[in-house]
């Protein structure tokens, strides 16, 4: 696929990042928007609030049969690892997993955005293939998937490990960005391998709004409503930086 043009300079500019993203926070209250927003903030609060509570619960057991009462001070500074921990690793996991499962509401809920924004070109292609739309998420998963050993152990690798939570934030930030960026590119017919060589056209950019999604997704609540927000703000986004 030939490559698109782009205006680079707003690509790239983190206040028009923040300003798309803002619009997809307000947006989230169009009556259009409402009926591909119920089932995925649902299956969102159930993982996180299942998974969270059930790490809490698993851990908290492990660290009393572990840890002899006369050390238990030392839960002081074991239980904020446990929870930066998770928000660094089991919110990326999760909100892929998500994803997947709120995929066929995703796309409808993009597809909506590209009509209300009267950006017709190429918006039936979702509706024949969702097959298509499957493999490219499996691709995406592949792909991020071969960084995450490595990265995993970087965390236990001496003096390297300094550097593995700057690693993994920008890991995340990218995965997030070609998580959400996905529902656009897909709309117009673009798959996984262009979509990541589209997506480097504008790796600042791509980093920033992956980071501020990341950032959203880390703070309760907020997280539950992050994902249909970063869809709408990474829709209008990809909309108004073409050339």
């Amino acid at each position: 696929m030939t490559a698109m043009i782009i205006d680079s300079k707003k690509a790239n500019n983190p206040l028009f990042i923040f300003s798309c993203l803002i619009r997809g926070f307000t947006d989230l209250r169009r009556p259009e928007f409402r009926k591909y927003l119920i089932i995925p903030l649902l299956i969102n609060m159930a993982l996180y609030l299942g998974v969270f509570v059930s790490g809490w619960y698993y851990f908290s057991g492990f660290l009393e049969q572990m840890i002899p009462a006369w050390l238990s001070w030392l839960n002081w500074f074991i239980w904020p690892i446990f929870v930066i921990g998770f928000l660094m690793i089991g919110v990326f996991t999760f909100t892929i997993l998500a994803n997947i499962l709120a995929a066929p509401f995703y796309s409808r809920l993009a597809l909506e955005v590209k009509r209300l924004r009267n950006d017709q070109a190429n918006i039936e292609a979702i509706e024949n293939t969702a097959w298509v739309s499957m493999l490219s998420e499996l691709k995406r998963l592949a792909y991020l998937g071969k960084f995450v050993i490595p990265l995993v152990v970087l965390f236990v690798i001496p003096g390297l490990n300094l550097l593995a939570p700057i690693c993994w934030v920008i890991f995340a930030a990218w995965a997030m960005c070609l998580e959400y960026m996905a529902y656009p590119f897909e709309i117009e017919g673009v798959l996984f391998p262009d979509q990541r060589e589209q997506v480097k056209q504008a790796r600042w950019g791509s980093l920033v709004f992956g980071g501020l999604v990341m950032l959203g997704m880390s703070i309760p609540v907020v997280n539950f409503v992050v994902p249909a927000a970063a869809i709408i703000g990474a829709t209008a986004y990809r909309g108004e930086i073409k050339k």
